[in-house]
């Protein structure tokens, strides 16, 4: 469904009525319109967002009541929320915000926002996994038809219109779920699945004009550890599947426990589908699949994420899409079939089965847009159509190769096109590294060094980001001011000399470690020359990055790198599994975000309530924390299935059910654990890793 969202442009005009924005300007010393282009232009935010796997979360502005007369006034309420929201996190909170009268406004929009509170919903986060609309209305306001219409209409465009990885998930929640707040007051009933602002399934009229395939790297596959092709005219069949697990399952996981469990190269599938009909690239067109032995070369292998039952008409019609645009690929019609029709297997369940036998009825979309699914030509080092992204995400890297002087300049977008790939083979030929198109540790490792040689192709980095040279240059009086945008140009290399001359320090125009202490003591403040590492996040994202874990007492986001913010980095760095020395690099960078998009549980060894309530997620029960005989059942069910254990589910977990727990986390995580049937908190402490680690 196609909304309009009005832009930032018209609210951000009202900011300097706010007195607490008065008040900034001049404690900045700057001209309070400075404000205004603030509000017009949202800063980046490089921090772990997949939004299709959680949905979104409903707000209202707090207590009291809101009256407006006229739009201007629902656009001054917005302006006083920027306004404190970027006294608290940089920016607005919300990513959209909808008034009275049915108008739909920007706020953070299709970046990832910061108001859903820390935490986690089944094991995704509260922030990394949702969007946050809030309505604008107080506790003491009804919302309005208008108000509510257009909530709904906004819900449908993020799940169906939208990218890929931008995608909303079929969560409708309130604020209040898990957190201690009454947002979003009057606004909560319908704040859940099923209410009637809730768009639900597609109806007619309002399908989408095509389905995207979300590539490997959007998901983030693993490299295969081999590849084997298929022909075209090798393909005669086309077979679907189910994972037999929750659909909360994520392509991550399965993958995961067909190369850990199974010993598999890859993921079995060719592709995926899940309930809500996104569609995952799996192995992809060219390549052998590992999902129906003596029919992987000749039949595509579609797997439904879920079990018997659980697949929505909306997910059938994608299944159906991928056969028909299979047929359109091979230029022929190929066999419709199933699993349990070429191999002795319960898959893909009744309901599944009965719908392929009587010729998949429902609706065929066109396959279009996305990122380009990988089409057998030479294949990346990760098997995906879509780079590397355990290094920096792909906005990073569309950020890098702008930075480094490539035109015409990449749109930053966070999607691995042809166009990215190519400037990303265009920066490693530059920095001095083979031009494969995957940015992993080789290409960072010369892309810093390239960057800390100095010049107008990037200055140094390693001790302050080019933005926050801009805006030391611009604090000391450099004329004209430097534009902040993060890219180091000449301009900026001699604002950075001028800065330096005046300070007493060596004009070199690269910002080090004697610069560095030449700023702070001609200008009295702090500096981070202490520590830290910022080549892949700036000081305040650190900053941010350890307040968002529960770091106590939390940080001052303010840039600056001093102890406080070393110890904070160190206790994130021991909290997600990696060496805590206090510099962000690359490690702690693929660690944070494996750990943002977990479970994020304490490996402890404390079998409790977040415990249970993330295995409880894993198996498909209900997630209450309480670790009770249903739980228990499907805990020996999820061993059944992904374990080949064939225990009987009676919800006794003895010393048979333990012992298969053990030696699954053992094939899982190589965690070595003694297959004696004693559940104790080495066990326990496995399980969590397993869980953390999408491996359970």
């Amino acid at each position: 469904m196609s909304v309009y969202i009005r832009p930032r442009t018209h609210w951000a005009p009202y900011v300097v009525e706010d007195p607490r924005i008065k008040a900034l300007a001049a404690a900045l010393g700057l001209p309070v319109d400075m404000m205004v282009a603030r509000a017009e232009n949202p800063p980046p935010n490089d921090r772990a967002w997949e939004p299709w796997t959680g949905g979104v979360f409903i707000h209202h502005r707090g207590e009291g009541t809101f009256k407006p007369d006229a739009e201007r006034d629902c656009q001054r309420e917005i302006a006083k929320a920027w306004a404190s929201g970027h006294l608290d996190v940089g920016d607005i909170h919300y990513n959209f915000l909808v008034c009275p009268h049915g108008e739909i406004y920007e706020g953070r929009g299709f970046r990832r926002a910061e108001g859903n509170a820390a935490g986690y919903v089944n094991g995704v986060g509260r922030n990394t996994g949702f969007y946050s609309i809030c309505g604008l209305l107080r506790s003491e306001d009804t919302p309005t038809q208008d108000m509510r219409n257009a909530i709904k209409d906004l819900i449908w465009h993020l799940r169906d219109d939208v990218s890929p990885t931008l995608l909303a998930g079929d969560l409708l929640l309130p604020h209040s779920l898990g957190y201690d707040t009454e947002c979003p007051g009057k606004l909560t009933p319908y704040a859940e699945s099923g209410s009637s602002m809730d768009p639900g399934v597609p109806v007619a009229g309002k399908e989408p004009n095509g389905l995207q395939i979300i590539s490997r790297s959007q998901w983030g596959a693993r490299p295969p550890r081999d590849e084997d092709f298929a022909t075209l005219s090798q393909r005669t069949g086309f077979a679907v599947h189910y994972s037999a697990g929750p659909t909360s399952q994520t392509p991550r996981a399965i993958q995961n426990y067909h190369m850990d469990g199974n010993g598999w190269w890859d993921i079995g599938y060719n592709f995926l589908v899940d309930r809500s009909g996104r569609i995952f690239e799996g192995r992809g067109w060219m390549t052998v699949g590992a999902h129906a032995t003596g029919y992987n070369t000749s039949h595509f292998g579609v797997c439904f994420i879920g079990r018997d039952g659980d697949a929505t008409q909306t997910a059938k019609n994608s299944i159906r899409s991928l056969y028909y645009a299979a047929n359109k690929y091979v230029g022929r019609s190929l066999a419709r079939t199933y699993h349990s029709a070429i191999g002795s297997t319960a898959c893909p369940g009744n309901d599944l089965r009965t719908w392929v036998r009587n010729g998949m009825p429902g609706t065929t979309y066109p396959i279009v847009g996305g990122s380009p699914v990988y089409n057998g030509d030479t294949p990346p080092g990760d098997g995906s159509a879509g780079g590397l992204t355990s290094v920096r995400s792909i906005a990073a890297q569309q950020r890098a190769v702008n930075g480094l002087g490539y035109t015409p300049q990449l749109d930053v977008d966070g999607i691995f096109g042809p166009l990215t790939n190519s400037g990303v083979k265009w920066l490693q030929a530059k920095v001095g590294v083979a031009a494969d198109g995957l940015w992993g540790p080789l290409t960072e490792a010369a892309y810093v060094a390239y960057n800390g040689g100095g010049g107008s192709d990037g200055g140094l980095t390693t001790i302050r980001t080019a933005a926050a040279q801009q805006r030391a240059v611009n604090g000391l009086g450099y004329t004209p001011e430097l534009e902040v945008d993060g890219v180091f140009g000449p301009r900026t290399e001699a604002g950075v000399k001028w800065l330096q001359a005046r300070v007493g320090t060596d004009a070199d125009g690269l910002w080090g470690a004697a610069t560095e202490a030449a700023y702070v003591a001609y200008t009295g403040g702090h500096g981070n020359a202490d520590g830290g590492l910022t080549t892949i996040r700036p000081v305040r994202s650190q900053q941010h990055a350890v307040n968002s874990l529960g770091y106590t007492p939390e940080l001052e986001v303010d840039g600056l790198f001093g102890p406080r913010t070393e110890a904070g980095v160190k206790w994130l760095q021991a909290r997600v599994g990696t060496d805590a020395d206090g510099l962000w690099g690359p490690a702690t960078e693929a660690a944070y975000v494996r750990y943002e998009g977990s479970a994020g549980l304490t490996v402890d060894g404390s079998f409790g309530p977040a415990t249970i309530t993330a295995l409880q997620y894993a198996t498909g029960t209900a997630a209450d924390g309480i670790w009770g005989p249903e739980s228990r059942r499907a805990l020996q069910q999820h061993l059944n299935t992904w374990a080949g254990a064939d225990l009987i589910v009676d919800g006794d977990v003895g010393a048979a059910t333990v012992k298969a727990l053990q030696g699954h986390l053992n094939r899982m995580t190589g965690a070595e654990l003694t297959v004696d049937g004693d559940w104790g908190p080495g066990t326990t402490k496995a399980l969590q890793t397993a869980l953390n680690q999408g491996r359970f």
